[in-house]
């Protein structure tokens, strides 16, 4: 697809990375995470900058800013045009989240509206990195309404691996609250469960046959091992494995609190249960996924003509 190949997988990922990031830290501010975390000030530190950068490797690239300065001011004129809206999008995210972040930093009160209108933006943030391929109609692999869930899940995964594993470095309080791991569960079990209806609907043939082309390239052929082993294996299954071992772990001494009335109030407090370094393995692993997700589906996507041609 020409010029669509690495900046734009690290756009896609650094875009749902920072919005992901900026949402672990809402949902922890808002209480959402347990009592106790340490996630409510690390992602807002890092989400506008993480889009900002993402953004700027997205203009210069599908702008080719470099070579034709004049297409940028046509990316934020043409209304008409998906990744016109973007650029709004990501453009109030960031100042949003600058603003968000410098209040946070300076332990300043935040106004409710900015904190809600910057999470409303970081959702619409992912959900943008997906819709800038969905609506390329001339990709089928790309062209699926699943392809903007697949990207949000996997945006709030791993900015909840990225916003936990900075806060694990750098925040004085170390907490590693029995929710958030739950969550993490769930949002790894989820981004499975999408990955398998995305690939069901493409081999159910509605996205035509060059759809399947692409599909069999991640499954079977020339990117079948980075599929296998970076996403599946290791940014999937892995974790997936351990966060269930954990919640397992969890339920046992949830029962074992149970019996002692006096210790009830600690259950929240309780950690993952396991070793920091191995949680923090996850975490990495998590994000290592997430991006050969992007790199993988930006690099099996063929041109409609492909199927003409073949």
């Amino acid at each position: 697809m020409g010029h669509w190949g690495w900046l734009i997988a690290i756009y896609l990922f650094l875009g749902g990375l920072g919005a992901g990031a900026y949402l672990t830290s809402f949902a922890a501010e808002k209480g959402l995470l347990g009592k106790t975390t340490n996630l409510n000030r690390v992602g807002y530190y890092v989400s506008a900058p993480l889009v900002a950068i993402g953004a700027f490797l997205l203009i210069f690239d599908l702008g080719q800013g470099l070579k034709k300065p004049w297409l940028i001011i046509n990316m934020f004129l043409n209304f008409s045009s998906v990744m016109t809206w973007g650029i709004y999008i990501l453009s109030a995210f960031i100042f949003v989240g600058l603003i968000k972040g410098y209040f946070v930093w300076k332990k300043k009160q935040t106004p409710d509206i900015l904190t809600y209108v910057g999470a409303i933006l970081a959702l619409s943030t992912a959900a943008y990195t997906g819709m800038l391929l969905a609506v390329v109609e001339g990709v089928p692999f790309w062209n699926s309404y699943l392809m903007p869930v697949v990207f949000v899940v996997s945006a709030l995964s791993t900015g909840l691996s990225l916003t936990s594993l900075l806060a694990h470095l750098f925040e004085e309080h170390q907490a590693h609250e029995a929710r958030v791991n739950q969550v993490h569960l769930g949002l790894v079990g989820t981004e499975i469960a999408v990955l398998a209806a995305f690939f069901a609907l493409i081999y159910s043939g509605s996205q035509g046959t060059v759809a399947k082309l692409s599909a069999n390239l991640l499954l079977s052929e020339s990117l079948a091992i980075p599929f296998w082993l970076l996403l599946v294996a290791i940014g999937l299954v892995g974790p997936l494995v351990y966060y269930v071992q954990q919640s397992r772990g969890q339920k046992k001494v949830l029962s074992a609190m149970k019996e002692n009335d006096s210790q009830s109030s600690e259950v929240s407090k309780s950690g993952a249960g396991g070793s920091s370094k191995i949680v923090l393995l996850c975490d990495g692993a998590v994000m290592i996924g997430g991006l050969t997700l992007r790199c993988l589906i930006v690099f099996a996507a063929l041109p409609v003509w492909n199927g003409l041609l073949g």
